[in-house]
């Protein structure tokens, strides 16, 4: 602890002894006294917990291996889309909606990286968490992941979405009622619902990506909305060997979290596919050519469809989601 924040814990300690003098007795020891107490307890105990952090994060990358692969080869095509914007953000050319006629500002090619980078931050967020033992939180965080790759989708496949994205309004009321009705959660599930029945992708899993979507969706919510049972299990992480913990503070990386991130690599996959598909076919990155070509982007893509397709069909017949089988 630094001087400074050390005379702050003092002055915050004599302020409780002057406010509540008898609790400041019953302590048996003057404000400057209980300050050094606190401080040895933000060092002892809390230095402990922050220690067992530290080694959950040491073992979890080879204890989630190869599912942490999949997932960084994942996020690294998003940053890739996240730099390309930012490199093509003052040029000429729109690498999005290149034939549309579209109000600017925003330009399209900064939405594109607004966007990639947003879905970037939560992927990055959600990687964290995970790798801390931090499994329940970073299902919730995954949530927000969901919604924007959601809404990148479906902004990339109808240009009304793309309009309705840039609109804003000052008025709190009628910011509302515009998201309510063209950006929430809902209305963009099922815009990517039509999208899905009109022009299907096949994968090697005996499932749909509709039907992936609306169960992951619906088992991420179980488990961020209130509910005490949710919240049992959140506090009580698993060993490897499947035992749980007895003391609920502290994470751990076990075989649920290995669960959580096979199944949000599943939606990751079909959405990235989508995301592809929408870039190569309706926005032309298919003709890209020079410093603009994709074609390493693209190459990339098909390396993490074969490590998608070596890995995930066996890991999902041993591990269905819980949503699936009920």
């Amino acid at each position: 602890m630094k001087a400074e924040e050390r005379e702050r814990l003092r002055a915050a300690c004599r302020v409780t002894a002057a406010s509540h003098p008898a609790l400041q007795r019953g302590q048996g020891e003057i404000a400057e006294e209980s300050a050094r107490s606190i401080e040895n307890e933000i060092e002892g105990f809390l230095g402990a917990v922050i220690k067992d952090r530290e080694k959950v994060y040491r073992s979890a990358e080879e204890a989630l291996q190869p599912l942490m692969l999949l997932f960084d080869v994942a996020l690294l095509q998003v940053c890739d889309m996240s730099h390309f914007g930012f490199q093509h953000a003052g040029g000429r050319a729109k690498i999005i909606w290149p034939g549309a006629q579209l109000p600017k500002p925003p330009r399209p090619n900064d939405v594109f990286y607004i966007l990639t980078s947003n879905l970037a931050h939560a992927m990055q967020a959600f990687r964290l968490l995970i790798l801390h033992g931090f499994e329940s939180q970073a299902r919730a965080a995954f949530r927000g992941v969901v919604e924007i790759v959601d809404l990148m989708i479906v902004v990339l496949a109808d240009e009304a979405t793309y309009r309705a994205y840039i609109t804003s309004f000052e008025d709190p009321k009628a910011s509302y009622q515009h998201w309510r009705k063209h950006l929430s959660p809902a209305v963009i599930r099922a815009s990517v619902s039509k999208l899905e029945a009109d022009d299907p992708i096949a994968l090697p899993i005996d499932t749909t990506p509709d039907e992936l979507r609306k169960h992951n969706y619906a088992w991420l919510s179980r488990f961020v909305h209130v509910d005490y049972a949710a919240h049992v299990v959140a506090v009580h992480p698993s060993d490897p060997d499947g035992r749980s913990q007895r003391l609920a503070m502290l994470g751990n990386v076990g075989e649920i979290s290995k669960a959580t991130l096979a199944h949000s690599l599943v939606y990751l996959w079909i959405s990235l596919l989508r995301l592809e598909k929408l870039l190569l076919q309706k926005h032309g990155w298919d003709r890209l050519r020079g410093d603009r070509s994709r074609s390493w982007f693209r190459y990339r893509a098909r390396a993490l469809d074969a490590l998608f397709a070596a890995y995930l069909p066996t890991f999902w017949e041993a591990d269905r989601p819980i949503a699936l089988e009920e």
